[in-house]
């Protein structure tokens, strides 16, 4: 149950990419004074700079093959490393 939202949310409409037809930005509450027209331009700053944006998380496969290369690739490491420590020994 929710018994009170105090949130001001801006709904970019026009957001100039094919996949996305909105974005909604929160407003946070220490800005929710500041005059309608600079919040709109501030809204429409972001979503533009977005285009760009890959800061998205991966999802699970990707996460574990790319664990799975790097844990390989410290494991061959490793035993390159004790192959040539053993190698210098003798």
């Amino acid at each position: 149950m929710i018994k009170g939202v105090n949130r001001q949310i801006i709904e970019v409409i026009d957001t100039g990419n094919e996949y996305f037809e909105r974005a909604l930005l929160v407003v946070r509450p220490r800005f929710s004074d500041v005059e309608p027209g600079r919040l709109h331009e501030e809204a429409r700053r972001v979503v533009d700079g977005a285009q760009g944006y890959t800061g998205l998380r991966w999802n699970r496969r990707q996460h574990r093959r790319r664990s799975l290369i790097q844990g390989g690739l410290a494991g061959l490491f490793g035993m390159l490393a004790g192959a040539l420590i053993m190698a210098l020994a003798h």
